[in-house]
């Protein structure tokens, strides 16, 4: 049972790095083209699956932050 958490947590910290990293590139792609533009659109819509597995893994804002997201500030 114990190697099954360890797994499961692993993936969870793989995916929350792997999503704080894209969600940095969408912000980047935000910046430069703007939030509506075209690029940023086809950009978010490709992050939807890894967003999807967040929630399916319980993964939060903060843990995102924790793995390095820089969200805008509001």
């Amino acid at each position: 049972m114990s190697s099954q958490r360890s797994g499961w947590g692993s993936r969870f910290e793989r995916h929350a790095a792997r999503t704080a990293t894209a969600l940095n590139e969408l912000f980047a792609t935000q910046r430069l083209f703007g939030v509506g533009s075209p690029e940023a659109l086809v950009e978010g819509t490709g992050l939807q699956p890894l967003i999807d597995r967040c929630r399916h893994f319980g993964i939060t804002t903060a843990d995102l932050r924790r793995h390095g997201a820089q969200f805008p500030e509001s």
